[in-house]
């Protein structure tokens, strides 16, 4: 035994040596080599010691994939980070000393066969998709996305890590946000008027994202009175977001905006008379941009169509696939290939270029799916939703009765958060959106904090 642990020693100790020798070869021809490599090191040991570390960690990248130095090729930082994190939580739930329940599938047993049927009708989907290899990934990403919405049950497991979580999620926010607000576009001649896309790619995506961010920003500056450094910085991204919603000029941020901030007034509780406050001081402050601040093109775009921008003519086609393949659909991935198909119909259609020459997606997460998966898959989809949805009410409620005002405000942040995210997806097609998955896997591991903090040990049921 003495021999073999000697051996592992030994074999340790050659390989850090090996390492060193190859980032000083690499400093050698360039230190940016040695350096980059030194952090990927450093970067890889956060990830597979701690699970939420590098939930954290991928909540923040996650906002930053379009930027030249971590995404925008085949493989990305992002990617590289969800794979790392894929095997640092493979390591932990097949581990036999950690507690079950941290395991998604044994603590919601039936509705794992859910995410499994969803996944299992998305590949089905491929045997009479137009285009079968258009499908496969789409099917690769929502299985990505199935372990991310497991990983984060496994990842957030006390208030402490759902805090962190929250917090990286509102710092990914902020530094896209602010990132668009120091760098403007400078062609604008797809949108006609300049709108800040910040490390998104797309005004509409960010826009969507920075609703969240703005919601859970405010809440971790109500829950963090004890730390006034990092209460000042919440209020501050909070602003930040809200700023960048605006540049945007997106007018279906503007509208899941609203919609969250009426959401909030009816699920408020307590803070109900503060929500309509914050609403009226977020609807005041759009206001006076839009009128006051923002330049003539700007506000125009936001109070006045003029002509069709090519969305509802999509959706037309798009309901015209629903309609010929109610159950089944086109097959995951064949919206852009199949719509053209549906073009020569009655009805008029402005916009043919978004079918024939640059065939665009649905623009509706939802019609996406139902378009491509049909009835079954889009009941599946939307069960998940809606599964997320019902753990973080019934949490919210747990954590009242049990007088933990700080988690209470955070599970009803991220329901108003979740309302404003969806209804902003009803405008853009962001079924495989990180954020947006990454939201809905917290509501069941705010239940499950909320079952332990009550010491139910029974197998969590949404309600």
């Amino acid at each position: 035994m003495a021999a073999r642990v000697e051996l592992r020693e030994r074999l340790l100790q050659l390989a850090l040596a090996g390492v060193a020798v190859v980032l000083g070869l690499g400093a050698g021809v360039d230190p940016r080599i040695a350096v980059a490599a030194a952090i990927g090191l450093a970067f890889v040991a956060l990830v597979m010691a701690d699970l939420t570390i590098g939930l954290c960690l991928f909540a923040v990248i996650a906002f930053l994939d379009v930027l030249p130095a971590l995404g925008g090729s085949l493989v990305s930082f992002s990617k590289i980070v969800g794979f790392l994190l894929a095997i640092s939580w493979l390591a932990k739930v097949s581990s036999t000393e950690e507690d079950s329940r941290k395991d998604f599938l044994a603590a919601h047993p039936t509705f794992t066969y859910v995410l499994a049927l969803f996944i299992g009708w998305v590949a089905l989907s491929l045997t009479w998709g137009e285009a079968a290899g258009e499908g496969t990934t789409p099917l690769m990403r929502y299985a990505l996305n199935m372990i991310l919405f497991l990983i984060v049950y496994t990842a957030v497991r006390t208030s402490k890590q759902a805090i962190w979580v929250l917090g990286a999620y509102v710092l990914g926010a902020s530094l896209a946000a602010g990132y668009g607000v120091l760098n403007p576009p400078q062609n604008v001649a797809y949108y006609e008027v300049s709108r800040v896309s910040g490390t998104i790619g797309d005004p509409n995506e960010l826009a969507s994202a920075l609703v969240g961010g703005t919601v859970l920003a405010l809440a971790l500056a109500l829950v963090l009175r004890r730390a006034p450094l990092l209460r000042l910085l919440a209020f501050g991204a909070s602003a930040l977001c809200l700023a960048g919603i605006f540049l945007t000029l997106s007018r279906g941020g503007l509208v899941a905006l609203l919609f969250a901030l009426a959401a909030a007034i009816v699920i408020g509780g307590r803070w109900r008379i503060m929500a309509v406050a914050l609403a009226a001081v977020i609807g005041l402050s759009g206001y006076l941009y839009f009128v006051y601040f923002a330049s003539p093109d700007a506000a125009n775009r936001i109070t006045m169509v003029q002509g069709g921008t090519g969305r509802t003519d999509i959706w037309k086609v798009g309901w015209r696939m629903v309609q010929a393949h109610p159950v089944r659909g086109v097959g995951a991935g064949n919206f852009q290939t199949s719509s053209i198909h549906y073009l020569l119909q009655p009805g008029s259609i402005e916009r043919d270029e978004f079918i024939v020459d640059t065939p665009k997606v649905a623009h509706n997460t939802y019609l996406q799916v139902l378009a491509e998966l049909g009835i079954v898959g889009a009941a599946l989809f939307l069960a998940i939703i809606g599964f997320s949805l019902l753990c973080t009410l019934k949490a919210a409620r747990i954590f009242e009765r049990l007088g933990d005002t700080t988690l209470e405000v955070l599970s009803r942040a991220l329901l108003v958060a979740l309302f404003g995210v969806l209804a902003a997806d009803f405008f853009i097609s962001q079924e495989f959106s990180k954020q947006l998955w990454l939201l809905i896997g917290l509501g069941p591991a705010f239940l499950g904090i909320a079952n332990s903090a009550r010491g139910d040990h029974a197998p969590e049921v949404a309600q």
